[in-house]
């Protein structure tokens, strides 16, 4: 599998110095820990992969979904295509009542399409987290390939009614400023919930931020379930995302295809105008 996230060194330091002025006086000058890996994590993770993908090598899936859109009292129906190539790629777009909706992931980057077509630039403290909300096996798998990714187990719960392991993964790029490397922790961290039974990812939970404050904190979960295998593989039918506990988006899957060789062109970005919210 391809190595992931492979921005310069020297962007990120840009990027971060930016970001830093996002942040209130008390956040500056605290120390990022330094994060290392929990064994038990990795070998949980490991197991959730097999029992997803048994031996087959993940590189991309395109699902073709039917969705629900609701935003406020407004609720829109329509296909939908979801892409993902690895865990730092991905493209998504409904085809709506109102018009199309994309949304594209590439690295530390990304872009927004509304039912106009114009193009508006996702914020970069969004763009530290995975891309592969949809189907978050690419990020276990992204842990043989990318060492940037951290994974630690925070034990056994009860969510929703059932057994789950919780587990956490989270950037640890290492900046010249501890604060820079403490920002982007904070950005990227993912909570998984796999089935305590199946080892299969139940829900996605994290944290997306507005554009002009990296610390305040927008919470997003994914609920992933009824799966079913295709093409040997186990993928989510149904998946819901939900922003500050309201759904957003209701997604049934009709049918799922893996490794048929999207290439990384798919995902370029447009030019883009000034950064926005959805």
């Amino acid at each position: 599998m391809t190595k992931r996230f492979k921005s310069p060194n020297n962007l990120i330091v840009f990027f971060c110095s930016a970001l830093l002025l996002l942040f209130p006086g008390n956040v500056i000058g605290q120390s990022a820990p330094v994060a290392t890996r929990d064994p038990n994590a990795v070998a949980l993770a490991g197991q959730s992969l097999r029992a997803l993908a048994g031996l087959t090598p993940l590189i991309d899936i395109t699902l073709q979904a039917s969705t629900t859109y609701i935003a406020g009292s407004d609720q829109e129906i329509g296909p939908a295509t979801l892409t993902a190539r690895g865990n730092q790629e991905s493209l998504v777009t409904l085809n709506l009542t109102s018009g199309q909706r994309q949304e594209i992931r590439r690295g530390v980057a990304g872009v927004w399409i509304g039912t106009d077509g114009t193009a508006h630039a996702i914020a970069t403290h969004n763009c530290f987290l995975d891309a592969d909300w949809f189907f978050p096996a690419f990020s276990l798998e992204a842990l043989s390939t990318d060492p940037t990714l951290v994974i630690t187990l925070v034990g056994q719960e009860v969510r929703g009614g059932e057994a789950v392991f919780h587990v956490v993964l989270l950037r640890y790029l290492p900046q010249p400023s501890p604060d820079a490397t403490a920002l982007i922790q904070s950005v990227s961290v993912m909570h998984l919930y796999l089935d305590a039974a199946s080892l299969l990812p139940v829900v996605l939970a994290f944290n997306i931020h507005p554009d002009t404050d990296a610390t305040g904190n927008l919470s997003v979960e994914i609920h992933l379930g009824a799966y079913q295998s295709f093409q040997g593989v186990q993928v989510p039918t149904r998946i819901q995302k939900y922003l500050q506990n309201s759904l957003l988006l209701d997604l049934t899957v009709t049918n799922a295809t893996i490794n048929s060789g999207v290439p990384d062109s798919f995902f370029m970005l447009p030019n883009v105008s000034a950064g926005g919210a959805q």
